[in-house]
């Protein structure tokens, strides 16, 4: 016993009990103390990264989150493209419903950034036979010149893994902006389940849709899909670049009563008023048809952007250099992109203006 605790014990008597009483409250209370502040923190504490998950889930789902699953098995399109080639060979891949384009305006002119579609179809009711009318685009390069729902001729190559065809009409389903995730005939556009007309056709006939994709669609694609499929087939959805499509149907014309280049070009009688812009074109449908109606250019055989300068019409200007030459050149007005140049001369024998090489 210290000496402290002696004296105070002869002043106050045994303090023992009293201490222990002290000490066990003194301890009681420590204890209360720690006992309610801890649950709240751990309930805190728990509760931080359940919220966090929530708010991760609700801002940026699972199906948005692909890339963060790791490898998969990839998509190997050889089957299905041997499918659908033979399909598209035996002309069992597109059923086209040429009525449906009855509802279409129809043009008495086309001229300017339309032309006519070569493959021509009568419709119930008429006489006539008719062509359907295609829109190239404005500021192809610059701005998003198509949206979903759009219906548009394609080329054959394209960069995707699955072709397009250019006997077949494709629907726009996403642009530029647009992520596609199609995987095991399941599409999803931005996140979302792709629910329209067209998905609603294709199921009631029956029709599979090939192909497997993780993507972005950069600022000069565009996901499509054959909008007249035959029933119980299987059809390519195809990534393809701005630069591989036609144009837009924007609606029909008659050789009969549409006055029209092309018309006049595939019907085999071309007149002598065309101007110099015009018969240059004639020379690029010419050459994209594979026709060789127009008289040869060696320059343009030899080109490779015969579908481009074609398409590309709203970036070009047309400078008459004398009475009987005119320059037709391409400017795209971006820094880096090399100009095209051409030269027109008139043919006194013929009367129509011609490509000089």
């Amino acid at each position: 016993m210290s000496d402290f605790k002696h004296k105070l014990d002869q002043m106050m008597g045994d303090t023992s009990e009293q201490e222990r009483r002290i000490k066990q409250r003194v301890r009681d209370e420590l204890q209360s103390s720690v006992r309610k502040r801890s649950w709240p923190v751990l309930f805190v504490s728990a509760a931080i990264p359940v919220v966090a998950l929530l708010l991760f889930l609700t801002i940026g789902p699972l199906n948005q989150l692909s890339s963060d699953e790791g490898r998969g098995t990839p998509y190997d399109p050889l089957d299905d493209l041997a499918e659908i080639s033979a399909l598209q060979k035996k002309q069992q891949l597109s059923s086209v419903d040429y009525e449906k384009f009855a509802e279409l305006p129809n043009f008495e002119k086309v001229d300017g950034l339309y032309y006519v579609d070569q493959e021509g179809f009568s419709l119930k009711g008429s006489s006539d036979s008719y062509h359907t009318v295609i829109e190239r685009q404005a500021n192809l390069y610059d701005e998003v010149v198509y949206k979903a729902g759009d219906i548009v001729r394609t080329m054959t190559n394209t960069s995707s893994h699955l072709p397009t065809y250019a006997d077949a009409y494709y629907e726009v389903i996403a642009v530029p902006g647009d992520r596609v995730v199609l995987k095991d005939g399941q599409l999803k556009i931005n996140g979302k389940l792709q629910k329209s007309d067209i998905m609603e056709r294709y199921e009631k006939m029956g029709v599979k849709i090939a192909g497997g994709y993780d993507q972005l669609l950069n600022a000069r694609e565009y996901f499509l899909l054959n909008h007249f499929p035959a029933s119980e087939t299987i059809q390519g959805a195809t990534i393809t670049p701005v630069h591989k499509i036609y144009g837009k149907v924007a609606g029909i014309a008659s050789e009969e009563g549409g006055d029209s280049i092309y018309l006049d070009y595939l019907s085999g009688d071309l007149r002598s008023e065309y101007s110099p812009e015009q018969m240059f074109d004639l020379y690029l449908y010419d050459q994209l048809l594979g026709e060789n109606k127009l008289p040869g250019s060696e320059e343009l055989a030899q080109s490779s952007r015969i579908a481009e300068l074609f398409l590309e019409a709203a970036y070009r200007t047309e400078t008459a250099i004398s009475a009987d030459q005119v320059e037709i050149r391409y400017q795209y007005g971006r820094q880096g992109v090399a100009e095209h140049v051409f030269k027109m001369g008139m043919n006194t024998n013929s009367g129509h203006w011609q490509l000089e090489d």
